[in-house]
């Protein structure tokens, strides 16, 4: 007998009242249904709609529903809290702590919330300690792109993709419409699905098992070089904080500069380790350009390597510059689409999403050793 794939429920949670500014709810709700009655995947998913939300809806809701899926739709106050409806259709918050203790104790069943409301992310943060994914909103977004991200996102969904490639093509859709918020939505991770080995998409798998009992190197980590002006010490060192839990794993040693010992020749030893690193991390900003040792020492080595394919060079865009023209220009940079660390609202967004994207790389480069 043949097994069907279980039906994954959407739950649409849905308010405006009537003393805030009007949104285009039923558009975005009438596209959302739309896409997936059209989706490849259309037996998969089924849609539930609850407007005129009060915060007694959604418990009720959850417990009649059981949805894997919760898509909220309406306005948000950052820290205040999500914009619901009390009795009488005014406005009524509700805590990102109060939703959090909530989906809590539906965790075992809700695999994705999207808060597709403004400033939402202090929301979205309390929710995903317990919710494996969890979609806010980083500032304001305004109707167009809201519904092109909601659009995109369940497009994807409904074709089959992941919640991560569903995340990433809402993004997409902002940015095709040509609507510059496609930097507003932002996904989290529960901490536990953030740091699994398991997770093949975001983090390494384990190496592999040996067939026999063999003596191993001592140390098969991937070596990584920090190349940086010092005047960005500081970013520096909240990405190496961000990395730490791959050497932890003791799938990357890190080195810097100030990992010289006392009495040894820095010029020699930069150059050592330079030669040695297969991966090469180039921290770019204006004085990284504007620093003639960088420039003339590091990223021209670097390239080199490159270029021999004996090492992985990755610009990680530290602060607004023009930087396109430079030698590693035509590499694919960190974070996503390139945004400079300092132009996102939250650093520890920016550096967690350039971890996972060197984590990817050393997870290729381990496959090939």
């Amino acid at each position: 007998m043949e097994n069907k794939t279980p039906v994954k429920k959407i739950l649409i949670l849905a308010a405006n009242p009537k003393n805030t500014p009007p949104l285009r709810l039923d558009e975005e709700l009438r596209d959302i249904e739309e896409g997936l009655r059209r989706a490849q995947k259309r037996d998969q998913f089924s849609l539930e709609q609850k407007l005129a939300v009060r915060p007694r809806d959604i418990q009720r809701a959850l417990l009649d529903i059981k949805p894997q899926i919760i898509h909220f739709s309406g306005h948000g106050k950052g820290e205040e809290g999500l914009v619901f409806e009390d009795e009488i259709g005014q406005s009524k918050l509700v805590s990102g702590a109060a939703l959090a203790g909530l989906f809590k104790l539906f965790a075992n069943q809700i695999e994705c919330v999207v808060l597709n409301g403004c400033y939402s992310e202090e929301q979205a943060k309390a929710i995903a300690q317990d919710i494996n994914y969890v979609i806010g909103m980083r500032k304001a977004i305004g109707d167009r792109a809201a519904i092109e991200f909601a659009v995109g996102f369940y497009d994807a969904l409904g074709a089959g993709e992941s919640i991560e490639f569903a995340y990433n093509l809402g993004c997409a859709a902002i940015q095709l419409a040509g609507i510059e918020e496609h930097l507003t939505p932002v996904l989290l991770k529960k901490p536990q699905i953030a740091d699994s080995v398991a997770q093949k998409i975001f983090t390494l798998e384990p190496p592999p098992v040996q067939p026999e009992s063999v003596s191993q190197p001592e140390n098969r980590a991937i070596e990584v070089f920090f190349s940086y002006a010092h005047e960005d010490e500081k970013l520096r060192d909240e990405l190496a904080k961000h990395l730490r839990l791959l050497e932890r794993q003791e799938v990357i040693k890190a080195w810097y500069d100030r990992d010289i010992s006392a009495g040894d020749e820095w010029k020699s030893e930069i150059e050592k380790q330079l030669n040695s690193a297969q991966i090469i991390l180039l921290l770019v900003s204006s004085d990284f350009l504007a620093s003639d040792f960088c420039w003339s020492v590091e990223l021209k080595r670097a390239m080199q390597r490159h270029e021999a394919r004996e090492a992985r060079v990755i610009p990680i865009i530290l602060r607004e510059v023009d930087w396109h023209k430079a030698p590693f220009g035509k590499l694919q940079a960190l974070p996503k689409n390139a945004e400079p660390v300092t132009n996102w609202t939250n650093h520890d967004l920016a550096f967690a999403d350039i971890a996972r994207g060197i984590s990817r790389v050393v997870q290729e480069l381990s496959r090939k050793a």
